[in-house]
């Protein structure tokens, strides 16, 4: 699993979109990917507070 993101335009701005694809080997050697949660935007707050390693306010250790 990893999070991939799609730049998306709008008015002239660039906005982030992010989702979680999980990778799977399928036979005769394919791979296919799917996307297994869709996150969306994240913000500059939401963003801050997942570098901060805090959710809701209580911090995780």
């Amino acid at each position: 699993m990893f999070l991939r993101s799609q730049i998306r335009k709008k008015a002239g701005k660039e906005h982030p979109y992010w989702s979680v694809v999980e990778t799977k080997r399928l036979p005769a050697g394919r791979v296919a990917q799917r996307q297994g949660l869709y996150l969306g935007e994240v913000n500059d707050s939401q963003r801050a507070a997942g570098r901060n390693g805090s959710h809701n306010g209580f911090q995780l250790s």
